[in-house]
């Protein structure tokens, strides 16, 4: 109700706007040389009374059709003295609205835009900003394309970028640094952002060269969208009561991520082989050195899903920087133990990733933790310091917790069941180094039931000597319970997410495994009123979080819609 009450309030003061505007235009008429006559006399005698007077104007009043075509010609008559004294001028002129207008005006526009910044290259940093920050006008939000006559303005704008790099090339730099500078405040609402984002993936289109630089900015304001997701989150479980103003904002930012994440999802769509790969990349350096969030990943899963070669390249590269295989020493274990989790939750969770692959790594994982066992038996500088051996423990814990997720494949025949025992499970669970004792208790648990009803290692007697040790000791020791790929919340894009993620499901329970999408759709026909209506975000999460359901084997049930 807040929210309608506050955008009729402002549509009754847009309407009153238009209306004052309508007016001032009707009473302002500029004459035929006009312009050109004051701009002359600012450059000749340096009288600042007349051009202080026309910066104001152009900036405060609206200019109907007749008097931004004398101004135009004006200044294109003037470009040649337009020094940087007229940084004012150029500015206002920049800003005044010219995309939606007819072609004739716009093609005057473009012309005296692109005459300015060849003749003076000082103007160029004015002229992009005024551009590109066009693209975040927080207007209506839409829901499959942006309205027509909005992107025959962005074409329009589209253009001039365009031909300002082409005469320009080392613009292409000042384009990046304008983008960066006027990316819209996350907070700044959904359209803003949405447009924002719209029109950088549409540059990546005419400036291919560009396309990685737009996805490292894109995928980096996403992370700080879903990392205040987490932050508003956890305050909500740690606070009872919370402000109207808390709660909207934090539906408000979910939404901003929701729809930004549509728009990244429909350009891999589209764009498929080519942005996939710099997908990949921006994964690599952004993505996998953040810790914590929530959705940002889900584009990984989403470009493993529809391309082999990348999901090649990404599972096999997770795996050198978990192993610490990279060449260039052992890498930081809070990356190492994120590679690790995310490696984990990909081969758990992602619907496309054949069980091939996850014996494959299986095998590599235990081998690898095998030789690590081994190298530490006969070091004569053995510690019983967690953080020394922590790689060794996150790779053993994402063993522990794919042969707990995908039970029903690895023990769905004697073949497998073979397989799984060649692991040497028993090795792991009972070694010095005793990994178990900082794994995950949901994950212990599980892994534990698992295995000893398949008589593969039998774990009880390590946890309950771990929980006897738990106990005596004054440290308290912190488990790693965040698992990157458990169900996707956020509704809009999430139908894109949904269908190829995997749902935990019980060993003790019968049945296939389902998608997300699956039972997400079930939820929708039992109560299709309710879904995405009549609950907010922040109480769907709210619930979601304090049903009980653990980190890890989280399903889209867990989700209330």
């Amino acid at each position: 109700m807040a929210v309608a009450a506050r955008k009729s309030v402002a549509s009754l003061m847009q309407k009153t706007l238009d209306r004052q505007a309508a007016l001032a235009r009707t009473r302002l008429k500029f004459s035929e040389k006009q312009i050109e006559q004051i701009l002359l006399n600012y450059a000749k005698t340096g009288n600042i009374g007349p051009y202080s007077e026309l910066v104001r104007v152009l900036r405060d009043y609206p200019l109907n059709d007749e008097n931004f075509r004398i101004i135009l010609e004006d200044c294109l008559s003037c470009v040649l003295i337009m020094g940087q004294d007229f940084k004012q001028f150029v500015e206002a002129v920049c800003n005044v609205e010219w995309a939606s207008r007819c072609e004739k005006l716009v093609n005057l526009f473009s012309t005296f835009i692109i005459s300015l910044v060849t003749a003076h290259i000082y103007h160029c940093p004015q002229v992009m900003s005024c551009l590109v920050k066009v693209f975040k006008a927080n207007e209506e939000n839409w829901d499959d394309t942006p309205p027509t006559e909005k992107l025959n303005s962005w074409s329009n704008i589209h253009t001039i970028i365009a031909q300002i790099i082409a005469i320009m090339p080392m613009t292409n730099e000042l384009l990046m640094e304008t983008v960066i500078d006027q990316f819209p405040y996350h907070k700044a609402g959904c359209s803003s952002n949405r447009s924002f984002i719209y029109n950088l993936i549409w540059i990546s289109k005419y400036l291919p060269s560009l396309t990685e630089e737009i996805m490292m900015i894109i995928i980096n304001r996403m992370i700080v969208m879903d990392g205040n997701i987490v932050e508003s989150d956890n305050k909500m479980k740690q606070n009872d009561t919370l402000f109207d103003m808390d709660v909207e904002q934090h539906d408000d930012i979910s939404e901003t991520l929701d729809y930004s994440m549509l728009e990244v999802l429909h350009w891999l769509q589209e764009e498929r082989d080519p942005i996939l790969n710099h997908m990949c990349t921006a994964f690599e350096k952004i993505i996998l050195p953040t810790y914590g969030i929530r959705h940002v990943q889900f584009l990984l899963l989403y470009t493993i899903s529809i391309n082999q070669h990348c999901a090649d390249r990404v599972l096999n590269n997770l795996w050198t920087v978990a192993a610490g295989l990279q060449g260039l020493g052992p890498g930081a274990l809070a990356t190492r133990r994120t590679a690790a989790s995310h490696l984990a939750g990909l081969l758990a969770r992602c619907v496309r990733v054949p069980n091939s692959r996850l014996v494959q790594f299986l095998k590599t994982m235990t081998d690898w933790c095998h030789s690590y066992i081994s190298a530490a038996q006969e070091s004569t500088t053995v510690t019983d310091n967690i953080k020394a051996h922590g790689a060794f423990h996150a790779i053993c814990h994402a063993v522990f917790y794919l042969i707990a997720f995908k039970h029903q494949h690895l023990f769905m025949s004697k073949e497998s069941l073979n397989f799984v025992e060649s692991l040497n499970l028993p090795r792991l669970v009972a070694c010095t180094l005793n990994p178990l004792r900082t794994c995950p208790p949901q994950v212990t648990r599980a892994f534990s039931s698992v295995t000893r009803s398949h008589q593969i290692v039998y774990c009880q007697a390590i946890i309950e000597n771990n929980a006897r040790h738990t106990l005596q000791s004054a440290d308290i020791l912190q488990y790693d319970e965040w698992f990157p790929y458990d169900p996707y919340q956020l509704p809009r894009s999430g139908k894109i997410i949904w269908p190829l993620c995997i749902d935990y499901k019980d060993w003790l329970k019968e049945g296939d495994d389902e998608t997300q999408y699956s039972n997400m759709k079930k939820k929708m026909e039992a109560d299709d009123d309710d879904f995405l209506m009549s609950v907010s975000p922040c109480s769907k999460l709210a619930s979601s979080l304090s049903n009980g359901v653990l980190p890890g084997f989280r399903t889209s049930e867990s989700i209330p819609y």
